[in-house]
Order: structure tokens, then C-alpha cells, then sequence
């Protein structure tokens, strides 16, 4: 990060704080000593007062400029660790601690040296210098031929040699087959199926993160198993190793009760790859897949009629744009399956998108336009509109990386169809229908 983004923060972080309370400010006692003293030297003690606007003005800075972790947390979160900054480095600026007479700002009259000083080290800080946890989340209905990896995450066998990628530190303190994996918990503990682990500095930047990652492995879900679930038991949590001692929680589940195992394989380390890129770039349509993912993550455990606006949003990070959102969507979609999608069928589910996301219609069965469109197509405008966004974010996102998964139940179905029990062709009235019909015999059972 570069010095004059420091220099600038440091002077914001200055403007909020005084050495009186004023209208608003905000008591904070704490002692400090110089950075990298021995225990044996002296401790010193200080008040000063945070005034609260001035406060989030270098907080939404920081975000803006800083690192790209800081994203995932809230300015309060933000407006800690630059309070906890100036504890630890006070140092810097130790004279201002016996100027009570001084009632103005900080940036107003501490020199431009201990300004400069203060940036130097704010450069050199853990906020911008991080060091990443690796934090794992424990994953029910997925199974992993030994492990998947990139540079940023991946995903393991409980059951594989360093299931955790730790070496001997930690190794002899883990049990992967557990959560939580300490060999000293005494509580009740689960047995996950896989690992997913993701390198981290902050955990709520990993949970974000953790959305992207099974926002595409459910992509990679056949559709017709993606949303049926099961009554299995699925468990949640965090198991975070940092570089001197572990922690846990019981957060949320990962993933719904899916009815069939997620398999993860060899052959998806094309999608995973391509995951972890976009989880370092900087690029404006890295940044759009990894939103439509986390939409597609938040949506997967829901219910249909919940899943509809959640996938509305997903398409609007894909191709949405301020002045002209259906247009640009329907421009972006046609963009990407050909012009074989019948633009006035996605028009209207657009349109059913308005009711729905601007107060027209709560719930999407409730608008009058849903019923019209089952009629008139003899297709669920959700499972259109569902079907629209994963083929999207396969090929702009993917470039048909995600390969075919094989359907556990495929010698049940022709056996089926053999016994007469099944229509040996089920007619299609989705509105990839046209998609399909461009496409191989291959790519249509892919599909």
C-alpha cells in the first residue's frame, strides 16, 4: 500500500480524536509503551476522545483504499482495528498525551515528522501487512477424493494424510475427522465429510469468501439434485489455526441437507482454479462472478418462492446495470446463450422480477404475471429464471469449466423408462429449450 494512502488515513485518524470530550466525543483509556519494549520498561497511560463521524470518515478510507479483506467487515469492525492501531503505536505520538490544554483535533497540531513516522508504521501494520489463519468449515453432504488445493483454498478428505495442511505443529493436536478437531475437546463432536479450508485474516472475510467457494460447488450440482433435500442432520462451525493457537465456534450450516453427496473430484479443479483467481483479482468482472456466487450461495438452501429474488440479484451482479437493469440483463444473457433464449419470455420474468423486488408482490405466487406465465409457456418462471442464471455464470464465469457430473440415479431412470414407469422423453418447456436444441446431444444431457 502506498505511503500517500497512510499519510491520508493517518490524518483522518487523527481529525477524530482530541484530547477533551467536546459535543460527542468518546472516553478511551489505555496504556502504551514503546513498540517492542521489554516487560521491564515502563508503562505509560493516556484518555483521549473519538468523535464518531470523524471516526467512520477514516474507517470508509480504509475501506475503500486498504486491503481487499477489509470488504467483508462493518465500519465498526473497521473502526476497532484503527483504534486498536493507535494503542499499540501511541508511542509515535506520546507528547499529546500530557497536552491537556490542547482542545483541537490531533491532525491540527501534531507535527508533520510524527504524522510521517505514524504512516511509515501504519504501512508496515497488520492492516495492511495481514497474515492469514487458515479457517475450516466443516462440510455434511460432501465427499473429496483426497484434496483439492489452490493458493488460496481447498478442499480435503477428512480421512487424507494432513487433512489440514498444518505439518507436525498442529498435526498431532487435530483430528480431521471431527469438529472440532482438537483431541482435547471433551463435548459432543460430528463428523464431517469434507473440509473446506480457506486462508484467511479475518474470519468474517473467510465466511465471505466461503459463500463464493459453495455458491460454485453448488453450481456444479446437477440441477435436478441441487435443491432436493433430505431430513439429514447437517452441523456448522469454524475451526480457525492462527500461527501460535487454534479457536472454534458453532456458526451456521454451510450447506443445506442436500438428499444426494457433493461430490468433489480431480476433474473440478479446472472451477476451482478459476474460483481462487477471482478471489485475487482485481478485476471489475471478478468481482460481479463472485457476487452472483455468493447470491447463488445465499438463494441454494432456500425455499423456491425465496430463492426468486435472491437469483433476480444474482443476474443483476452478472450483467445489471444503474441505467437500464432489464435491458442490460436481457443484452447479457442473450450475450451468452447465442440469442437462442427467447428475449420476450425473459422480459417477462423480468417483469416479474419488478413486482417482486420493488413491494408489487411479497411473495412471487402472489403477483397476478406468475399464473400468466405458467399458462402461456407451461413453465415455472423460478425454475426459468434459475435455469437462466447457472447456465450464465457457467459460460461468462466458468467458460464451461464445470465439468458433467455423472447422476447417481441414471440406471434407475432407464430402467424406469425401460418398464414403462417414466416417459422415455419428458417434453421440454424451459426457456433453454432453444439453448439445447443448438447444442450436441452431449451438452443437452450435460445440461
Amino acid at each position: 500500500m502506498s505511503l500517500i494512502t497512510c499519510n491520508k488515513l493517518v490524518e483522518l485518524l487523527l481529525a477524530s480524536i482530541t484530547n477533551v470530550m467536546g459535543n460527542d466525543g468518546a472516553l478511551a483509556s489505555f496504556q502504551f509503551r514503546r513498540p517492542g519494549a521489554s516487560p521491564s520498561e515502563a508503562i505509560m497511560a493516556t484518555e483521549i476522545y473519538y468523535h464518531h463521524f470523524e471516526l467512520n470518515l477514516a474507517s470508509l478510507f480504509l475501506r475503500s483504499n486498504g486491503p481487499n479483506y477489509l470488504h467483508a467487515l462493518s465500519l465498526d469492525e473497521i473502526s476497532s482495528l484503527l483504534k486498536r492501531f493507535l494503542s499499540e503505536n501511541f508511542w509515535y505520538i506520546r507528547r499529546a498525551a500530557y497536552d491537556f490544554q490542547n482542545v483541537e483535533p490531533y491532525s491540527q497540531w501534531i507535527t508533520d515528522a510524527e504524522k510521517l513516522t505514524l504512516a511509515l508504521v501504519m504501512m508496515q501494520s497488520n492492516i495492511f501487512q495481514p497474515q492469514d489463519d487458515l479457517v475450516l468449515f466443516p462440510l455434511v453432504p460432501v465427499s473429496v477424493e483426497g484434496r483439492v488445493k489452490t493458493s488460496k483454498f481447498f478442499f480435503s478428505n477428512p480421512r487424507a494424510r494432513d487433512a489440514f495442511d498444518v505439518g507436525q505443529k498442529f498435526a498431532d493436536r487435530l483430528d480431521p475427522t471431527t469438529f472440532p478437531p482438537s483431541k482435547g475437546f471433551t463435548g459432543k463432536k460430528n463428523s464431517p465429510g469434507a473440509w473446506l479450508g480457506i486462508y484467511s485474516p479475518n474470519h468474517q472475510h473467510a465466511l465471505k469468501l466461503r459463500s463464493s467457494i459453495l455458491g460454485a460447488m453448488a453450481l456444479s450440482i446437477l440441477p435436478q439434485y441441487r435443491y432436493t433435500f433430505s431430513m439429514r442432520k447437517v452441523f456448522g462451525g469454524t475451526f480457525t489455526i492462527k500461527h501460535d493457537s487454534v479457536s472454534y465456534n458453532f456458526d451456521k450450516r454451510h450447506t443445506p441437507p442436500c438428499a444426494y453427496e457433493v461430490q468433489i473430484e480431480e476433474t473440478d479443479q479446472g472451477w476451482v482454479d478459476l474460483v481462487s483467481e477471482m478471489l485475487v483479482s482485481n478485476e471489475k468482472s471478478a468481482s460481479r462472478g463472485l457476487k452472483a456466487l455468493e447470491y447463488f450461495f445465499r438463494a441454494w438452501p432456500q425455499r423456491p418462492e425465496e430463492r426468486f429474488p435472491i437469483h433476480c440479484m444474482a443476474l443483476d451482479a452478472l450483467f445489471g446495470h444503474v441505467s437500464n437493469a432489464t435491458g442490460s440483463v436481457i443484452d447479457g444473457v442473450l450475450s451468452v446463450t447465442g440469442e437462442t433464449v427467447d428475449s420476450k419470455r425473459l422480459r417477462e420474468i423480468l417483469q416479474l422480477r419488478a413486482a417482486v423486488i420493488h413491494g408489487g408482490a411479497p411473495d412471487v405466487y402472489d403477483s397476478s404475471k406468475y399464473p400468466k406465465y405458467y399458462r402461456k409457456y407451461g413453465a415455472d418462471p423460478i425454475s426459468d429464471l434459475e435455469s437462466v442464471l447457472s447456465l450464465s455464470i457457467k459460460e461468462l464465469v466458468f467458460k464451461g469449466q464445470i465439468p458433467r457430473k455423472s447422476d447417481p440415479n441414471a440406471k434407475i431412470i432407464e430402467q424406469a423408462k425401460s418398464r414403462g414407469l417414466i416417459p422415455p422423453r419428458i417434453p421440454d418447456h424451459s426457456i433453454l429449450r432453444g439453448y439445447y436444441e443448438a447444442k450436441s446431444e452431449e451438452v443437452k444431457f450435460d445440461q
